[in-house]
């Protein structure tokens, strides 16, 4: 589908090729013009990768961490399937926007390797006018390829995008990011324990680092460390064959019924929904 001129967008969904899932796919692309984005603050999970690319109009982006970013056209924001995150237009500006959605175990593998960096939710890349021009050179390449070229096609221009210097990004301060360095290391033991390792390399008493860490993050260091070993849990249910006793034992809950409960409480599901619903995506 080509892509008009910017003053003549009109909400459209592009054709894509069609996939088995496996090792990936492009579920659903295409631009909006006049974004609502999430329509307002209220934060979402939305189950899957997203690119969103600014083509005009100022925009926002703010996460779980209570992290609030505003950007300029030509900018992106990477939208992590498991983390609560709302974005849209700023007060009184009018926001276009082209988003790919994408899923499957080689995007995982990116998360894996750092390359998706959820300290690093936005940034800059292209102009408009030439971001423009270069999705509109992908879309014309996808069209009648299979899936798994289309797959391959779009790593290479997501590198490009998100490899590009410059913008905003999600900025936090030296402690804070030693803090979350020890807060989610996944072989850190017990949330008490990694929390005051996390004071101790911070130069913190506990207290005084859970209060300012709160003040800082925008949540408890122990509420933190539960729900980063949440996001681990919804990987590890979704990639590979194993148990929920095992999955507890390797992120260091109690038990199974330990890890069930925390589960259900951070998500409104128990395990086994998650599994099914999972399967049916």
């Amino acid at each position: 589908m080509n892509l008009p001129a910017i003053s003549r967008w009109r909400t459209a969904c592009f054709q894509l090729p069609r996939s088995s899932f496996s090792p990936g796919e492009i579920s659903l692309a295409g631009t909006i013009a006049d974004s609502a984005g999430t329509g307002g603050s209220r934060m979402r999970v939305f189950g899957q990768w997203a690119l969103v690319y600014s083509v005009s109009g100022r925009c926002f982006y703010e996460d779980e961490r209570a992290a609030r970013i505003e950007m300029e056209p030509g900018s992106w924001i990477l939208v992590f399937p498991d983390l609560a995150q709302a974005y849209g237009p700023t007060s009184g500006d009018r926001w276009d926007e082209i988003y790919i959605c994408f899923r499957g175990p080689v995007f995982e593998a990116w998360r894996e390797a750092g390359c998706f960096d959820p300290r690093r939710p936005t940034g800059r890349w292209l102009p408009p006018a030439q971001g423009v021009k270069a999705f509109k050179r992908f879309f014309q390449q996808i069209q009648g390829c299979s899936s798994l070229k289309a797959v391959c096609l779009w790593q290479e221009l997501l590198a490009e995008i998100i490899g590009a210097n410059g913008g905003a990004t999600l900025k936090l301060d030296d402690w804070v990011e030693k803090a979350l360095d020890v807060l989610e290391n996944p072989q850190m033991g017990s949330d008490g324990g990694s929390i005051r390792k996390a004071a101790q390399a911070c130069g913190l008493g506990y207290e005084s680092f859970r209060k300012k860490f709160e003040s800082a993050v925008g949540m408890p260091p122990g509420r933190y460390v539960l729900a980063r070993r949440i996001e681990r849990a919804r990987r590890l249910m979704t990639i590979q064959s194993l148990t929920n006793a095992q999955i507890a034992g390797m992120l260091g809950f109690h038990d199974e019924f330990h890890f069930s409960k925390t589960f259900s409480r951070f998500t409104g599901r128990s395990p086994r929904e998650f599994r099914q619903l999972a399967l049916e995506g």
